[in-house]
């Protein structure tokens, strides 16, 4: 899930990369992104304090968040080892 608003030029450049780099790791990814200028509630919801915020989950459990500066390196670092034993199940 990115949470943005429409003013964030980060925002609005990783909505463009992360398809592509999920699509590159080999990932089967389903992307939300939140306008919490629309959905204002959503800031309470996730505890969204600036944006832009990059939160992963995987089966209803967080499994990275990310704010400001995103890492798509760390990103891969953080989801990884739980992708492969969500995997083995």
């Amino acid at each position: 899930m990115l949470f943005s608003t429409p003013g964030c030029g980060v925002c609005e450049s990783l909505k463009l990369k992360l398809p592509v780099w999920s699509e590159k790791q080999g990932y089967t990814a389903r992307f939300v992104w939140l306008d919490l200028e629309r959905f204002p509630e959503a800031c309470s919801r996730f505890q969204v304090l600036s944006v832009p915020t990059l939160v992963v989950r995987l089966d209803g459990q967080e499994l990275s968040r990310q704010l400001r500066h995103i890492n798509l390196s760390l990103l891969e670092e953080q989801i990884e080892r739980p992708l492969v034993l969500w995997s083995e199940l």
